[in-house]
């Protein structure tokens, strides 16, 4: 998850760059890795200036094995419910056994041209899954473009203009909605572990499936639509042991947002699987203004906070505490 988070920031830099020269993914996931400390954040605003709403394909394209050799599916049967705000995609199972699939390359590319069809630009060759957020190859001129590889829920209208008309719901309900766009994936029925909103900024959550086998960490931005671009750091979907427990500085960003002096606030933010006897985090930003704690729940933290009070370019720091309020570790952000 740490690679895909350093490769959503690096992707939210280059959309504020655009235009760009040419780059290719393993670069830019390096230098992803190598910044991923103390790095200046940006607005979702600069992540979709200049990039336009692309319409969702009314015509399928057919079907295209993929990755683990499992072969052509039919459409799984939906729920009334959901058949109201969702309908099948050729090829891809419904819900959540078409989330976090590992894909070929040719199935990355007939997902992505088929959730954008106006777009005609390759993708750089990875292990790519459903849920992973791809950017296109830039070459020089280019604007940045990027495709989140759906999986078998395409939304509906209705529920893509409810979700523009609230793209920072403060209900669960409401956010898994939102994320199920994102991810073309039907994630209404998913339980929600633990969220956070920065108020106009953003919200992150991290929900389990139905089944418990499949994990999503969504963000979500303050302008929604389904264009070609991530709205979000590190959108993902994957399997609950996929989201291997990390220390909570390796999944935690942020930092003072500094365009002018004095700095306009800082904006702290990151969802992950940490240790189970961490049941607090603690983000200190050095005097700075007010400390902000973070529940733990069963390991699954999301942070969202905007801090207004910041006037510097002090990061600060993260302080892990266990159940009794002990410190276990502080560490420089």
């Amino acid at each position: 998850m740490e690679d895909l988070q350093d490769l959503g920031a690096e992707l939210h830099r280059l959309a504020g760059t655009d235009p760009l020269a040419p780059i290719d993914s393993s670069a830019l996931l390096a230098r992803g890795r190598r910044s991923r400390r103390k790095r200046r954040l940006f607005s979702f605003g600069a992540v979709v200036t200049g990039i336009a709403a692309v319409a969702i394909a009314a015509a399928l394209l057919p079907n295209v094995g993929i990755a683990n050799d499992r072969p052509d599916v039919a459409d799984t049967p939906a729920t009334d419910q959901s058949a109201q705000l969702f309908s099948p995609v050729p090829g891809i199972p419904r819900g959540e056994e078409g989330a976090g699939q590992q894909l070929t390359m040719a199935e990355v590319s007939r997902r992505c041209e088929l959730r954008y069809p106006g777009i005609r630009r390759t993708l750089p060759k990875g292990q790519w899954s459903s849920g992973d957020t791809a950017p296109y190859v830039l070459r020089t001129g280019d604007r940045f473009l990027a495709c989140t590889i759906p999986g078998g829920d395409k939304p509906s209208e209705k529920l893509v203009a409810a979700a523009r008309r609230d793209p920072l719901p403060a209900g669960t309900t409401e956010q898994l909605r939102n994320c199920s766009i994102v991810f073309w994936t039907d994630l209404t029925k998913w339980r929600v572990v633990a969220s956070a909103t920065a108020a106009g900024e953003s919200v992150n959550l991290v929900a389990v499936s139905p089944s418990g086998r499949k994990v999503v960490a969504c963000e979500l931005g303050p302008t929604f639509g389904d264009h070609a671009a991530p709205l979000g750091l590190g959108p993902r979907i994957d399997t609950i042991d996929g989201f291997v427990r990390q220390a909570p500085e390796a999944l935690v960003r942020g930092g003072a947002i500094c365009p002018g002096v004095p700095c306009r606030g800082a904006w702290y933010h990151g969802m992950g699987r940490v240790a189970p006897n961490i049941a607090r985090i603690r983000i200190d930003p050095d005097g700075d203004g007010p400390v902000h704690d973070v529940k733990v729940t069963d390991g699954w933290f999301a942070l969202s906070w905007l801090n207004t009070e910041a006037t510097q370019h002090a990061d600060g720091s993260i302080i892990s505490y266990d159940e009794a309020g002990n410190v276990l570790a502080t560490v420089a952000l």
